[in-house]
């Protein structure tokens, strides 16, 4: 199983051009919480499309709707996330398996997108992410690509998990004097995410996003 140790050397590199306020990636848009409620909101989950998804209003409208079906369902999961936590508690690298509560409600939310159009694992992290960037993960084809994974199996949340806890201090180096566009300290799993992300899209020697990881040498 790769490892996000393979990186270290162009790690930062990667997070600088990632995080350049004059770069065209989602940090200064996405990475902010713009006076969050606690209340999951619609505009919540259209935030996540700074993130490359492709929500429209009849894929989100139905989700706060006065009804009992599954859209609304899987709002009140995703609901049930916030509900349990807080942005600062718990952190995914702190929990001893991945069994452990409250994970088990992220999956549950995950579950029931099978039911709901244009929602998936991918949707729930990037909604749930910008709100609780300490306990989820981003889990979208290119960082399960880097870890082999095919789906967001329990295998593969293990395998994000051990890494995690096992690179800990890692990503902590990564993260240091690092700060989001309203001033938050960037999350390891943020970190994380757009390390494994631009590098597999852009290749570790490449500092234009135009250009092709077949292009650049690793």
């Amino acid at each position: 199983m790769r490892s996000i140790a393979e990186l270290r050397d162009c790690a930062p590199a990667h997070l600088d051009a990632y995080t350049d306020p004059n770069s065209h990636f989602a940090f200064t848009t996405y990475d902010q919480l713009y006076g969050s409620s606690g209340r999951l909101t619609p505009l919540d989950c259209f935030a996540a499309n700074l993130l490359s998804l492709r929500l429209r209003h009849d894929h989100v409208i139905p989700l706060f709707r006065r009804t009992h079906d599954a859209s609304t369902a899987l709002l009140a999961a995703m609901q049930r996330v916030l509900d349990e936590t807080t942005p600062d508690a718990p952190a995914f690298a702190d929990l001893e398996t991945i069994e452990e509560p409250p994970f088990p409600l992220i999956r549950e939310a995950n579950a029931l997108t099978e039911q709901v159009p244009q929602w998936t694992p991918v949707t729930v992290s990037k909604v749930l992410h910008r709100l609780r960037p300490l306990l989820v993960p981003v889990c979208d084809s290119l960082v399960r690509r880097f870890y082999q994974a095919a789906s967001q199996s329990a295998a593969f949340y293990r395998a994000l998990h051990a890494d995690v806890r096992t690179n800990s201090h890692l990503l902590t180096e990564l993260t240091e004097g690092r700060y989001t566009a309203d001033g938050r300290p960037l999350s390891p799993l943020r970190a994380l995410d757009i390390v494994i992300g631009h590098h597999e899209r852009y290749g570790c020697a490449s500092r234009d996003p135009r250009q092709s990881k077949d292009n650049v040498s690793c």
